[in-house]
C-alpha cells in the first residue's frame, strides 16, 4: 500500500472534498450532533457548537499529516455538507484498512451513502493499492449493512459483544471487500506453499500422524495463551496467538495433504453445511433442534 495525496473526488452527484470550517454549521447540527446519527457510533452526540468546533479544528490540522483521509461528502449542487467519510486503521502488513462514514438524517434513504463509498473504495484500491478493506457495523444498524453490501461487500460474519457503549454490549456484522486487481493468497495456495516445507521422508500414514498430533498441539499452545489472560492476570498475547494460529493452519494443511484433499475443497463444504444449517445466519432454536431438522 501506499499513501496517496488527499483529493476531491467527483461522484455523479456528490463531491467528496476537505473539511473546512464554514461546514461548521452542518458539521454540529447534522452529524457530530445529532442523536439519531450517533445513535450506532462510539460517540456521544455533542453538547454544544464550540465542542463541535474544537472537533472540526482537530480534523482541519490532520490534514497537514499527509496522511489522514477524512472526506466531506457534499451536494454538487449547493455544496453543503451533508455527511463525512474516513478512510483510516491502515495495516501496512497486510495492506489492509477500514472505513466510517455518517450521513445527516434529513439525506438518508437517498443512495449518497453508497455512491460516497463505492467511491472511496476506488480510491483506496486504485490510488492507495491496498489489498482489501476490513469494516463492522452494530448488529442492529440494518441500513449500514445494506451500504456494504450495495458497495459491493461481502458479509464475513458476527463478533458477539464487540463494542460497548453506555454499559451495554453490541454485536458486530463484519464486511470485506478485496481489491480485484491484486493477487491475493488463496487456500490452496497457501496449502501448496505450506507444503514445500513439508518433510519428504514422511510416508502418508506419518504425514497424517504427524498433522493430527501437530493440530492438537498447537491448539493446546492457543488455548495456554488465553488461559493465562483469563485466568492469571497476563495481558492477551494477540501477536503470539496469531502465529499458534498460524502453526495450526501449517498442520490443517498437512492433514488436509495427507488426505489428498483441497483445503479449498474442506472450507467450501463447510459453508455449504453451515448455510444449510442457518439458512439467514445463527438461531439459536435450530443449533439447538439441529438433530430434528
Amino acid at each position: 500500500m501506499r499513501y496517496a495525496p488527499f483529493h476531491p473526488i467527483k461522484t455523479p452527484r456528490l463531491i467528496l472534498r476537505r473539511l473546512r470550517m464554514e461546514d461548521l454549521p452542518e458539521y454540529n447540527a447534522s452529524l457530530f450532533g445529532s442523536e439519531d446519527v450517533s445513535r450506532y457510533m462510539l460517540f456521544d452526540p455533542h453538547e454544544s457548537m464550540e465542542q463541535s468546533r474544537q472537533s472540526l479544528e482537530g480534523a482541519l490540522e490532520r490534514y497537514e499529516s499527509g496522511r489522514f483521509y477524512r472526506w466531506g461528502i457534499a451536494r454538487k449542487e449547493d455544496d453543503v455538507l451533508i455527511g463525512l467519510i474516513d478512510l483510516l486503521r491502515f495495516n501496512e502488513e497486510d495492506s489492509s484498512c477500514s472505513f466510517v462514514y455518517m450521513i445527516g438524517k434529513p439525506h438518508w434513504n437517498r443512495g449518497y451513502a453508497t455512491e460516497a463509498l463505492k467511491a472511496v473504495i476506488r480510491f483506496a484500491f486504485e490510488e492507495m493499492d491496498i489489498a482489501r478493506i476490513l469494516v463492522d457495523h452494530m448488529s442492529e444498524n440494518g441500513g449500514s449493512g445494506a451500504v456494504m453490501r450495495k458497495a459491493g461487500m461481502t458479509h464475513t460474519g458476527t463478533s458477539y459483544g464487540k463494542y460497548t457503549k453506555h454499559g451495554v454490549a453490541f454485536d458486530a456484522e463484519n464486511y470485506e471487500i478485496r481489491n480485484p486487481g491484486k493477487d491475493l493468497l488463496t487456500v490452496s495456495d497457501y496449502q501448496r506453499l505450506a507444503m514445500t516445507t513439508l518433510n519428504p521422508a514422511l510416508d502418508k500414514k506419518d504425514v497424517l500422524i504427524n498433522g493430527v498430533m501437530g493440530l492438537c498441539g498447537e491448539s493446546g499452545e492457543a488455548i495456554d495463551i488465553v488461559k493465562k489472560w483469563l485466568a492469571q492476570g497476563h495481558e492477551l498475547d494477540k501477536e503470539k496467538l496469531a502465529k499458534e494460529l498460524g502453526d495450526i493452519a501449517w498442520y490443517l494443511a498437512e492433514t488436509a495433504t495427507a488426505l489428498d484433499m483441497d483445503l479449498d475443497d474442506i472450507f467450501q463444504a463447510n459453508i455449504d453445511k453451515l448455510k444449510k444449517r442457518y439458512p439467514e445466519g445463527f438461531d439459536s432454536e435450530r443449533s439447538i433442534h439441529r438433530e430434528e431438522m
